[in-house]
């Protein structure tokens, strides 16, 4: 009898070990990285989902708009459009409110929810991109 129990054991534990690595190989597939987008906006004027994307190379679109960013001067006044938050590589996560619009001449705007007094412009081929990625 405690040759069948120890052999369920070990299968069992097996099986466990075997999915959990399934599940390492999924996340550093992706580099465990994904970026949530919550849509923000209260006027219900233009259509507006929750979109979530957790492959690198939309990962990436997020990470050179927000490396392109550039400080303003000044205090701003906005509405935000999404709700960002950012998982990155080492598991550290940021959240930004996040505003595009539909103009594609127009810069997009990040603001770090650390300090809701500080925006940065995103320039436009990059917020232009953003655009493309969201919209689908």
């Amino acid at each position: 009898m405690k040759k069948y129990i120890l052999i369920f054991f070990l299968l069992t534990l097996v099986m466990i070990i075997g999915c959990n690595e399934k599940n390492q190989d999924s996340i550093q597939e992706n580099g465990g990285v994904s970026v949530n987008l919550i849509c923000s906006r209260q006027d219900n004027i233009k259509e507006c989902t929750d979109q979530q994307f957790n492959d690198l190379q939309s990962f990436q679109v997020f990470k050179t708009a927000l490396d392109s960013a550039e400080k303003m001067s000044g205090m701003i006044n906005y509405v935000a459009e999404y709700n960002l938050k950012i998982k990155f590589q080492d598991q550290t996560t940021k959240t930004f409110h996040l505003s595009l619009g539909t103009d594609k001449d127009m810069n997009g705007l990040l603001v770090d929810l650390e300090n809701t007094n500080q925006g940065y412009e995103i320039p436009v081929i990059h917020a232009n991109k953003l655009r493309e990625l969201i919209k689908g």
